[in-house]
């Protein structure tokens, strides 16, 4: 019975704890120095992104569909596809490739304007 009294979060308060989490870990990654410590972090980095990219849009925006301007739902989808390029491109990189932190610096700022909106 008590695990019934249990509060659940929303489907918002949710999206919103993983947004913390992953600027929680952009933040560990620029201050990383170790490049295997750079893997680690960039490695979780694009896992959590890719779940929670997965969760957005099988799940979330098809039920923001009606609910929200179209314009902004679409726009979503698209930088989905700009950070899932970036995404793949870390994940196959190294911290010893030339552009792996600018790479991961457009994926902040990507994920950054994304969460703002």
């Amino acid at each position: 019975m008590a695990a019934k009294k249990q509060e659940k979060m929303d489907a918002i308060a949710l999206l919103k704890v993983d947004h913390r989490k992953v600027e929680d870990l952009f933040k560990k990654f620029a201050k990383a120095k170790d490049k295997k410590r750079k893997k680690s972090l960039a490695d979780e980095i694009c896992l959590e992104l890719t779940v929670h990219t997965i969760i957005e849009e099988e799940i979330f925006y098809p039920a923001c569909n009606g609910e929200v301007e179209d314009d902004l739902r679409l726009e979503s989808y698209v930088e989905h596809d700009g950070a899932k390029v970036l995404v793949a491109e870390i994940s196959q990189g190294s911290p010893d490739d030339e552009f792996y932190d600018a790479k991961m610096t457009a994926l902040c700022e990507q994920i950054h304007h994304h969460v703002k909106e």
